[in-house]
């Protein structure tokens, strides 16, 4: 496993460089952090390259008020800088949002998106109204000064697996960073523009949600493929590491 910077960007690989023209970036959501995904990197007889994009303030990053728009034209120069021309995206949660930014605004015809596979990635208003509704509810100062130490609290007091080890990550995260990306994802989220671009342009994609997950609307409603993580839910990566590797390698 290897870090890989660009500026203030930052990634876990298995190479030391970039190598080759074809990869695979992962974005991951709100609150985790690479170390969260790292196990996948450590398959034997691995030929392709991942990448596990840090996001702005987590992993005890430095946060320097970054947007996911900025975020993301500093992936789309990190791509062109290292002559990327082919990529598949697998992203969660808030991290679903950043390959449809990159490309909508950034990434051109000489780059080929192979497939995105999005792991409940925020598309509508309904996917923000567990977690994110709820912090920008909250005046920033009382969200950094208490809640947000609250909501490390529960989790790590929680009996789920999956929330204790949230819990761990989210104590490497900016206070600041999580409510910043809470406050632009809701806003972002709030019509129907990120479900319509992903139903529509993406010609290879793929909607994967966890068994345990309650979904609002059907399945059939976000267009595209549909594949479920068994006996797990939002983080299965957390949950239910041998289940999700598993789809992981499957879909890529």
């Amino acid at each position: 496993m290897f870090k890989i910077k660009f500026k203030d960007l930052q990634f876990i690989s298995n190479r030391k460089t970039i190598f080759g023209s074809k990869v695979i970036i992962f974005f991951y959501g709100l609150g985790c952090n690479s170390q969260d995904l790292s196990f996948l990197l450590k398959r034997k007889n691995l030929h392709r390259q991942i990448l596990i994009a840090e996001l702005p303030g987590h992993n005890k990053n430095k946060y320097i008020n970054d947007s996911l728009v900025k975020f993301s034209r500093k992936v789309y120069l990190f791509i062109r800088r290292n002559k990327i021309r082919e990529i598949t995206f697998f992203a969660h949660s808030l991290g679903g949002i950043i390959p449809i930014i990159l490309v909508k605004n950034f990434i051109k015809k000489k780059i080929k998106i192979r497939k995105f596979i999005n792991y409940e990635g925020n598309l509508t208003k309904y996917d923000t109204e567990t977690l994110t509704k709820k912090t920008v509810s909250y005046e920033k100062s009382e969200f950094i000064m208490n809640k947000f130490q609250n909501l490390i609290k529960k989790c790590l007091n929680s009996e789920k697996k999956s929330l204790k080890l949230w819990g761990d990550s989210l104590l490497k995260t900016s206070p600041s960073a999580f409510y910043d990306l809470s406050k632009e994802c809701v806003k972002i989220s709030e019509t129907n523009e990120l479900l319509n671009f992903f139903r529509i342009f993406f010609k290879r994609k793929v909607y994967v949600y966890g068994e345990k997950t309650q979904i609002k609307s059907s399945e059939y409603f976000f267009g595209s493929v549909r594949c479920k993580i068994r006996d797990a839910g939002h983080f299965s990566f957390l949950e239910n590491k041998e289940e999700f590797g598993r789809t992981f390698w499957r879909l890529i």
